[in-house]
């Protein structure tokens, strides 16, 4: 066994009386690794959870720091391993740092009391968790994301090289999820071992170095996120298709589901949105709205945009033009077609110069009614200009001639949501 595996398992089976939900599992885990379990509901993350912790019984080789982990002491075991819960039961009324301190008692010996070090400890991990203003607090008051938070630092305060997390950020606020994860991450950093259980694939895939993916009671994949979270595999095992791109920011995999599952549109014909965009500026956007109850279409894009690539990956018709040639007149009268026909028509405020110019022009004849402005708060009219002043010109004539002016995605969904219910009463009139 290598010095930095810690869990090794091999044809692990594991269940319920008179129900298996593991079958031959075969996987490991090192020091120094935040790997995450991701698999549908039922799939059986917590089953493998709770074996590797002893709460489930198990056959097969499961093995701790490269002992057999049947062979752990209780105590033993709670100086190795800590676990945090999706959620425990409360039935007294301790404080939160009475719970947090029953964590170092795995660490004492029999009748001994705990000594200063080990409340410095606890309140070293209430500060991390970002819940020191607790301390005093009954458990019994706290909110849901408040008490997980309790659990989390109750597994920090007994110092175990592995830590196990079942859906660890499941009661948490974004700001919550964030600090947490990347405590685990920094820990991760420092050599611990970190597992846990993720719904958020995101998430998964923004903080673990590596994923293991379980269908059905069987690991169906293992590695780093973008070898695990392929479209063809998030198809097979969660049946949702996902546009995969990286994270502009982070550089990590991302998912976007590409269409919703089911259901009808708000209208007999899908509300027909046309979004004109260039140099990424309509990306974020194209996403947002692709899963939606509307037939989308992308206007005119050099093929080495970032908004071409994302309209064919989601599989949008666009009008494909090369890059630095200027727009073609039958791709312009394509576009205008398009714009005669479409119900309603996005402008994704974006870098104009001299070549792309006549297609912010061919605006000008869209039905303001129509046209909604998507200019975020980091963008301007002036700051898109490269024309010598003309395509601040168009841009500020379309909004003084009634296109309404969004700064957000959502607040543009909600403005195409309006506009098709909108149609659609017309239609039953």
């Amino acid at each position: 066994m290598s010095d930095s595996l810690m869990v090794r398992i091999e044809n692990l089976h594991a269940g319920y009386p008179g129900k298996e939900i593991l079958r031959a599992v075969s996987c490991s885990f090192g020091a120094g690794t935040f790997t995450g379990i991701i698999g549908p509901n039922g799939s059986g993350k917590t089953t493998l959870l709770r074996a590797i912790s002893r709460v489930l019984p198990s056959r097969g080789t499961l093995e701790l720091e490269g002992q057999d982990i049947r062979n752990y002491s209780p105590a033993e075991l709670g100086t190795r391993l800590g676990f945090v819960p999706q959620d425990e039961a409360r039935p007294f009324s301790f404080t939160v740092l009475q719970v947090v301190l029953m964590a170092r008692y795995a660490r004492t010996s029999r009748f001994a009391s705990l000594v200063p070090e080990d409340y410095d400890r606890c309140h070293r991990v209430l500060e991390e968790t970002g819940i020191a203003h607790l301390a005093g607090r009954s458990i019994r008051t706290l909110s849901g994301g408040e008490w997980q938070r309790v659990l989390i630092a109750r597994a920090l305060a007994q110092d175990t090289p592995v830590i196990l997390l079942d859906e660890p950020t499941s009661h948490l606020d974004l700001a919550h999820q964030v600090q947490i994860l990347s405590l685990m991450r920094d820990l991760a950093a420092s050599g611990k071992t970190i597992i846990g259980v993720f719904h958020d694939l995101n998430l998964a895939a923004m903080y673990c170095d590596r994923l293991i993916m379980i269908k059905d009671g069987a690991l169906v994949a293992e590695g780093m996120p973008a070898e695990v979270l392929t479209s063809a595999k998030i198809r097979d095992v969660y049946g949702a298709e996902v546009m995969i791109s990286r994270h502009p920011a982070t550089g990590r995999i991302w998912l976007v589901p590409v269409r919703a599952e089911g259901g009808q549109g708000l209208c007999c014909r899908p509300h027909h949105v046309l979004v004109i965009s260039g140099g990424g500026s309509g990306t974020g956007l194209l996403q947002f709205l692709a899963g939606r109850d509307f037939s989308i279409s992308a206007g005119i894009l050099a093929t080495t945009d970032t908004d071409y690539l994302t309209a064919t990956t989601l599989e949008l018709p666009v009008i494909p033009v090369l890059p630095f040639s200027g727009i073609p007149a039958h791709a312009l009268e394509k576009l205008k077609g398009w714009l005669r026909t479409a119900d309603s028509v996005v402008l994704s405020v974006h870098p104009v110069g001299a070549g792309n110019l006549p297609v912010l022009l061919a605006l000008r004849d869209c039905d303001p009614a129509r046209l909604i402005i998507h200019l975020p708060e980091d963008r301007t009219f002036q700051s898109c200009d490269f024309a010598k002043g003309s395509a601040a010109e168009v841009y500020t004539a379309l909004h003084a001639a009634g296109a309404r002016c969004c700064t957000t995605s959502e607040e543009v969904l909600c403005q195409l949501l309006e506009a098709s219910q909108d149609s659609h009463d017309s239609l039953e009139g």
